[in-house]
This record gives structure tokens, sequence and C-alpha cells, in this order.
């Protein structure tokens, strides 16, 4: 081979090299919304991903994967005092949020929770909603979390990455979001089924969560609790997603229908598991009409002129 075609093949790879290095996002563009620790592991510097610890910031400064920059998922749900519950940020508040992260418009965004328990996993899946509804085009969900990730002995720091502004602007998208006005009339149009993911007890109306004014679920609705869609505590297991096979065999067995064109409308408690069963549903399991109720029971129950339904299963109605 002469010295001539090897210096043109050396300097065709480096093009491409550079090529690959400059470009943003490109690596991890197209990526799932569910990704691997193993992926993620691959992709570790990628230009263009912001990794997002949505744990508290204690935990964060304790140790956290490398580059991933804090926004503990309590800020992701305030309590508003006009609704009196929590309730998603402003587009206005979340883009000066995301932007003093360093979220671009083009970023590849993963985010990752605590990964021990499901409710921990509510917290992850719950901020890919909001990311989603806020309008970052590109988010991902690392399955299992800080948790796998350091069961499979990854490396973790304490190093708060340098961050420069970035040009992300939220934009609200109705489509992904239920409010109480889209619930009432649902009670009479029954266009969308209702799905209450919280546990059994507090949808049957034996117990509930202390702030919650009053017993019971919403007339109709369906029930899938959350606790169900991952495989937490299982052999000690984190917090990972349930196989599709296995959540499409638990939606057919609560009532879910087969059409991913069904309209649904997931609500709990505080959106939380809310939002976790919409990125399960949305994300996972290919449903394209999902909506989460924001409000959830918190909202819902402080009027007392709307139906509850106690002591009964989905479909029953007062």
């Amino acid at each position: 081979m002469s010295r001539h075609l090897i210096h043109s093949i050396l300097v065709t790879l480096l093009v491409a090299l550079t090529g690959l290095l400059a470009s943003p996002v490109t690596a991890a563009a197209g990526s799932d919304s569910l990704v691997s620790t193993e992926w993620l592991g691959q992709h570790l510097g990628t230009p263009g991903m912001v990794i997002v610890d949505v744990r508290t910031r204690a935990n964060y400064d304790f140790g956290h994967l490398p580059g991933a920059v804090s926004l503990a998922y309590s800020g992701l749900e305030p309590y508003n005092n006009k609704t009196r519950c929590q309730m998603m940020p402003s587009p206005e508040q979340l883009t000066k949020m995301l932007r003093s992260l360093g979220i671009n418009r083009s970023s590849h965004v993963v985010i990752y929770d605590a990964g021990n328990t499901t409710n921990d996993a509510t917290q992850g899946g719950a901020s890919v909603w909001i990311f989603e509804t806020m309008g970052q085009k590109n988010v991902s969900y690392l399955d299992g979390g800080f948790t796998k990730w350091t069961f499979e002995g990854r490396p973790i720091d304490k190093v708060v990455p340098p961050v420069r502004e970035g040009d992300f602007t939220a934009e609200h998208d109705a489509t992904k979001v239920a409010t109480l006005d889209d619930v009432v009339a649902n009670l009479k149009t029954k266009e969308a089924i209702f799905l209450d993911v919280r546990n059994s007890i507090q949808h049957f109306g034996i117990d509930k969560r202390p702030d919650v004014v009053r017993y019971g679920h919403i007339p109709g609705s369906l029930n899938f609790p959350v606790d169900f869609m991952t495989n937490a505590g299982i052999n000690r297991a984190p917090a990972t997603i349930k196989s599709p096979e296995e959540l499409e065999a638990m939606a057919e067995g609560v009532g879910l229908p087969k059409d991913k064109d069904a309209k649904i409308i997931v609500y709990c408690n505080s959106a939380q598991q809310a939002g976790m069963g919409y990125f399960i549903l949305h994300n996972v399991m290919g449903y394209r009409n999902v909506k989460t109720y924001d409000g959830s029971m918190l909202e819902y129950a402080q009027d007392k002129e709307l139906p509850l339904v106690r002591f009964a299963w989905g479909f029953v109605t007062e």
C-alpha cells in the first residue's frame, strides 16, 4: 500500500472522527425513552447529553453519576397555593430551572432517581412526563436508577460539573395534562378511561393519604397500582421496569383496552405516581392518548360536590 493511500485513509478517518466529536447528541440521538445502565455507561460524556439527578440535593452531594446535575423532584411538583396541592411549575419557572442546568433545545436529557423502591421510580418517571409536557423532545429514563448503577460497581463522584446556561424554552403541551375541568367533563362524556394508579386500599376507600380530603376513587376508574409496574424488592432487585409482556398482561387484566389510541386519564394523589403511570403507558407500552391529571386526588377531593366511589371497584358509579 502506497504512502499516499495510507495518508488519504488516515485523513478520512480523522475527519470522520472530528465530525462525530463535534456533532451534538449524535451518539445518543434517537435513543429509547427507557435506557439501561449498560447503555448509559457507554455514552457518558456524549456531547449534548445532560444527566439529571432527581434525588434530594443531600443524596446528590454524597455521590452521583459522573457529570450529572441536580434537580430534586420536589422542585418539579411544588406546592401550589391556588390549588392547594402539588402542581408542576409554570413554563416560565421551568424554563429558568432547566436553563440553569445547561439544558438546550437539542439536548438529550437522561433522568435518574434513587432506583431502590417503586416510590423512587415514580420520581424519575414523573420527571420524564413533566419534561415532555414542557416540550423537551429527547428525554430518557435510566432503568433501575442510582441503585442499579452502583450495584454494578459503576463509577460515581462528588464533582459538580461546570454549567453553561442553556437555551431551552418550555412550552406547555396540553395533550399530556388533564385539568380538573377535563376530569369533570369526562365524568359526563366518558370519552376517556380514568386510571387510578394508587394502591388498591386507597382505590377501594379503606384508607387515604392524610392530606387527601375524602376516601375513594373517581367513578368508573380502573385500578392499576404503580407498585405492580416495577421489579422493586423482588430478590432484592432495584426498581427496574417490568417487561412489556408483563405490563401488557396486567393492563389487560385490569380492563385496559388493547387499542393504543384509547384515551386514558391517569391519576393518583399528587401526580407523582400518575406521572410514572403516564411514562409506562405512553413511553413503554405505546398508548398514544394518555394524560396525567396534575392535581389528582389532592385537588379533586376538595370539592365535596364531585362524586367519589367507596367500597367498590372500577366501572361502579353512584
